[in-house]
């Protein structure tokens, strides 16, 4: 074979040596490629806020029963009306944020105090068997000024009446302190009053509507001698809520059914 005729076949083999490695070499980055994976992303669910109004509506019961336990202003004065004083109007948002049927009982009197009437009706308000309680009182009870043993037995009373609702019932409980006129009479008094049933909250990891913060400072919300008023409560003064100071009052405590329990 000619020295030309080598120098062919030799540059050919070189060429498919070349060709056949090249070839292989890409055959065998495919086949090694690792697969992309696609990241499933996995959306996190925001745990529900637990509140009175989510473990009212977690319960069993289909009708729930809102038990008001105070006086004149849990009977309603001076409210346009009694469908929409605090307790009624409160009793309607229960229902909504629940979904549930919810009736209104309760003990409540003009006048009373938690000495003469709320200790006396515990046991009513007991037999209810309720889901949800306000406690209101010390409104009467600090307008005994005169009375250096008035405010041991509100301290005594409150407490008795806690234990007992606590320990014999299973309702959520609600506190709420003293109403007064902005320029009442016995608003020091009543802000004294006032720190029995705070400390009473705070200890006992229960909530407290401060009805001060409502009536500090505004007028508006206190007072009606309209014939409405006289109409509805035969009475008229300037010194319990008028619808405006019930709205507040319920707004209040739609405040606390939805806060966050922690």
């Amino acid at each position: 074979m000619s020295k030309a005729r080598w120098l062919s076949l030799l540059a050919f083999l070189l060429m498919f040596v070349l060709v056949t490695g090249c070839s292989s070499k890409q055959s065998s980055s495919k086949h090694s490629s690792p697969k992309t994976e696609q990241k499933k992303t996995v959306k996190k669910t925001k745990p529900t806020k637990k509140t009175l109004a989510t473990e009212l509506k977690d319960s069993p019961k289909k009708t729930l029963v809102y038990s008001p336990l105070g006086d004149s202003l849990s009977v309603g004065l001076l409210a346009d009306s009694k469908e929409n004083r605090f307790s009624s109007q409160f009793t309607r948002t229960i229902a909504k944020e629940t979904g549930k049927k919810v009736t209104e009982e309760g003990a409540s009197s003009v006048g009373k105090t938690a000495t003469n009437f709320g200790l006396p009706n515990v046991n009513t308000i007991i037999a209810q068997k309720p889901d949800i309680i306000t406690v209101e009182f010390g409104t009467n009870d600090a307008a005994d000024v005169t009375n250096p043993k008035a405010l041991p037995a509100y301290q005594n009373s409150i407490h008795q009446i806690l234990d007992q609702l606590q320990s014999q019932t299973k309702a959520k409980i609600i506190l709420m302190t003293t109403w007064s006129p902005s320029n009442g009479d016995y608003v020091q008094n009543d802000l004294r009053f006032d720190k029995v049933v705070i400390k009473e909250g705070k200890d006992r990891n229960l909530p407290v509507v401060n009805l001060s913060k409502i009536w500090q400072g505004n007028p508006n919300v206190t007072g009606s001698t309209n014939n409405t008023s006289y109409n509805v409560w035969g009475s008229k003064d300037d010194f319990h809520p008028n619808q405006a100071g019930h709205d507040q009052i319920a707004k209040a405590l739609t405040k606390v059914l939805n806060q966050e329990i922690k």
